[in-house]
C-alpha cells in the first residue's frame, strides 16, 4: 500500500472539487451560466450577439414610441387649429347677419384678429424636443434601422396665409362670403394633413409592437443561453460540498491509517 501517493491523490481530488465549488458559487452569485469564455466559447459569441441585437430592438422600440408622442402632438395642435378655423367660421356667418351694423362687424374682426393671432403662436410654438413641427416642408424620420418610418411637415404658416385665413376681413361688403370659403378650405386641408398624421400614428404603434415582441424572443433567447439554471446549480453544488465533506473524511481516515500502519511497522 503507497500511502503517499494515496494521500496525494485525495489531496488532488479535494482541490478540483473547490475549484468547481468556486465556479459554481460565482455563477450563483452572477446568475449566469457564462461568466467568461472559459465557460463557453461559441455560447459566449452568440450571446454577445444577440446582446448587440437586443439593445438595437430595444432602442428602435424607444425611438418608435417617441415618434408616437410626437405624432400626437402634432394631431393636437392641429386640432386647436382647426376649432381656431371653426370659431372663425362661427363669427363669418354671425356676420352675414342683416341686423348688423358697421360697428357690430368691427367687434366681430377684431374677435377675427385674436383667433388669428392665437394660431399663429401656436403654430409657432408646436415644437417636441426642440424641433418645430410645422415651420417648413419636408418630413421627419421616426424610428431606426430595424424601423423606419417619416412624418410629413409643412410650413403651415404660409399655408394658412396663402390660404386667406390671415387677411380675413369681415367689414368687406363680401368678407362674410370669403371667409367661409377660406375656412372651409383650409379646414379640408388641415383635415388631409391630420389624416397622414394619424395613418403614421397607427404605423407607429404597429411597428412598435412588433418590435416589443421580437424584444421578447431575443431575451428569451439570451436568458437560454447565458443565464443560469439555479435549481441545477444549486444541486451541483450540494453534491461537490457533500464529496468535499467525503474527501475530508477519507483523507483524516488516511493520516490515521497510516499512523497506525507506520506504528505497527516500527
Amino acid at each position: 500500500m503507497n500511502i503517499g501517493s494515496t494521500s496525494s491523490l485525495n489531496d488532488t481530488l479535494l482541490r478540483l472539487n473547490q475549484a468547481e465549488q468556486d465556479d459554481r458559487l460565482k455563477k450563483l452569485a452572477s446568475a449566469k451560466r457564462i461568466n467568461s469564455a472559459a465557460d463557453d466559447a461559441a455560447g459566449l459569441q452568440i450571446a454577445n450577439r444577440l446582446t448587440a441585437q437586443n439593445s438595437g430592438t430595444l432602442q428602435t422600440e424607444q425611438n418608435l414610441y417617441d415618434g408616437l408622442s410626437l405624432a400626437n402632438l402634432a394631431d393636437q395642435s392641429l386640432q386647436g387649429v382647426t376649432d381656431g378655423l371653426n370659431e372663425i367660421g362661427r363669427l363669418a356667418a354671425q356676420a352675414g347677419s342683416g341686423i348688423l351694423n358697421a360697428d357690430d362687424k368691427a367687434a366681430l374682426q377684431k374677435q377675427v384678429n385674436a383667433i388669428t393671432a392665437g394660431i399663429k403662436d401656436q403654430i409657432a410654438n408646436t415644437e417636441f424636443a426642440g424641433k418645430k413641427l410645422f415651420s417648413a416642408d419636408g418630413s421627419i424620420a421616426l424610428g431606426g434601422e430595424k424601423a423606419q418610418l417619416t412624418l410629413k411637415t409643412s410650413d403651415l404658416t404660409k399655408q394658412l396665409q396663402d390660404g386667406g385665413v390671415f387677411t380675413i376681413d369681415l367689414t368687406q361688403a363680401d368678407g362674410v362670403e370669403k371667409a367661409l370659403a377660406v375656412v372651409k378650405s383650409s379646414t379640408t386641408q388641415i383635415d388631409n394633413q391630420r389624416t397622414d398624421i394619424g395613418a403614421t400614428a397607427n404605423a407607429l404603434t404597429s411597428a412598435a409592437r412588433n418590435l416589443s415582441n421580437q424584444n421578447v424572443n431575443e431575451q428569451a433567447a439570451i436568458s437560454r443561453i447565458a443565464d443560469l439554471d439555479y435549481a441545477k446549480a444549486s444541486t451541483e453544488l450540494v453534491q461537490s460540498q457533500i464529496r468535499e465533506q467525503a474527501g475530508i473524511a477519507v483523507a483524516a481516515q488516511g493520516r490515521v491509517q497510516s499512523e497506525q500502519a507506520l506504528q505497527l511497522l516500527s
